[in-house]
């Protein structure tokens, strides 16, 4: 990722914490995930190179804002709650305060007073390797692990909160032994791949027009749909006979599929 959409998305995420932060506490101290993005994108709009469309329909910028708000989460300035919205913990109002520049409060995120240059390297190789999961041609996903299961030793946990299961039904699972649009159905689960912290599926399906969604935890209280909306639109794809792979990434509440989605 370009050095000036880091530093666009470190303005961001500082304006993340400023519009928490100036919703009432009486309203539930609540926002929802759609109006938080608006408005910080609204005062630090996209750029020209950040504005193409990644296969999933989102703008790159805005994936990448997503994904970056994830370190808030880990940092323990805001709470991401699905439906219930996004809220800022006391931590955060006080790292508002504490650091009022934007590279003060990027290199606090990064744990050191390091300025926001010096971290430039590390956020864009981060970024490159999840867009290449996401949007490579070929993808071959490794063996996926059960979501909380822990062989390695030195395994520390995923790097931010994850579902405790996540599943992509839709109009295949008759044709995959179970029920179509039945989030618990076994042949529609996906594994969590610790390497990447991105959830994977690879099954086969005959030629044909298919739709799905995202859905967690078994259920469909929570659920995404096209360009991460949640409780949106249906994804579709054609697919031509064979091997399809779903990856669905926590972080942005994305799913690609390959062959792409259309």
């Amino acid at each position: 990722m370009p050095k000036k959409s880091i530093e666009n998305t470190a303005l961001r995420l500082k304006a993340i914490l400023e519009i928490l932060a100036a919703h009432d506490p009486s309203e539930h101290g609540k926002t929802s995930r759609a109006e938080v993005l608006r408005q910080a994108l609204e005062q630090v709009p996209l750029e020209e190179a950040e504005t193409a469309l990644l296969a999933s329909g989102v703008a790159r910028g805005e994936r990448a804002l997503v994904t970056a708000s994830t370190k808030l989460v880990k940092a323990g300035w805001i709470l991401k709650e699905g439906r219930a919205g996004w809220s800022i913990t006391g931590a955060g109002r006080a790292a508002l305060a504490e650091f009022p520049a934007v590279e003060q409060l990027q290199a606090a995120l990064h744990g050191s007073r390091q300025t926001i240059e010096a971290v430039t390297v590390s956020e864009a190789q981060g970024e490159a390797v999840l867009e290449e999961a996401l949007v490579s041609a070929e993808v071959t996903p490794p063996a996926a692990q059960p979501h909380g299961s822990h062989p390695e030793e030195n395994y520390e946990g995923p790097s931010f909160p994850q579902p405790g299961s996540v599943a992509v039904p839709g109009t295949f699972g008759a044709v995959l032994g179970g029920d179509d649009w039945d989030p618990g159905a076994d042949s529609v689960q996906l594994g969590f791949d610790r390497s990447d912290e991105l959830w994977k599926l690879t099954v086969d399906l005959p030629p044909g027009n298919y739709e799905y969604k995202a859905a967690l935890n078994g259920t469909w209280a929570e659920n995404y749909g096209t360009c991460a909306h949640f409780d949106g639109a249906n994804y579709g794809f054609q697919h031509a006979g064979g091997p399809v792979t779903f990856l669905y990434d926590h972080a942005t509440h994305l799913v690609v599929t390959k062959p792409d989605s259309v």
